[in-house]
């Protein structure tokens, strides 16, 4: 009897302390809280599909994915919205749009840090697309290893 309660207890133990996986393609994406002109948890974005890129106005490979991403995805901007969040303060949005100006694409400012923690993002750019009315998620990866294709597929 102590060795299965110690099982047990182990088991719980085990559970307890293993770290849960926010993303699972076909599952409903971890919760989004930013400021932005498309609301605060992203709902008025109009396009059948979503893709959020975590980035930083200064990181060098962000910037890059960014531009290449952009250079493909306006094709796609009635299907495809694009929407750059940052844990930087309010007042990057115009030199961020400057950059990567098209009529999709919205900055949004995750100034509590919080949906980066909820994505877990441990690395930039850190992209998903995800459907903008189920919340479930179609892809996440690096932005980098997107390309049109791809892209096409995620969201035919």
């Amino acid at each position: 009897m102590k060795r299965l309660l110690l099982a047990i207890l182990l088991s719980v133990a085990m559970l307890a302390t293993t770290e849960a996986q926010p993303l699972r393609l076909g599952e409903r994406i971890p919760t989004i809280d930013v400021d932005s002109s498309v609301g605060s948890d992203l709902k008025l974005v109009e396009q059948k599909y979503t893709c959020i890129v975590f980035m930083h106005s200064e990181s060098t490979p962000s910037l890059n994915a960014i531009r290449a991403y952009s250079a493909f995805a306006s094709k796609h901007s009635e299907r495809v919205a694009l929407v750059l969040i940052t844990a930087e303060q309010d007042g990057f949005e115009q030199d961020l749009l400057s950059s990567f100006a098209t009529n999709e694409t919205v900055v949004a400012f995750d100034n509590n840090f919080r949906t980066f923690k909820n994505f877990e993002v441990r690395h930039i750019p850190f992209a998903v697309i995800y459907e903008t009315r189920s919340k479930k998620a179609r892809w996440f990866g690096s932005l980098s290893q997107l390309d049109e294709a791809s892209l096409c597929n995620i969201t035919k």
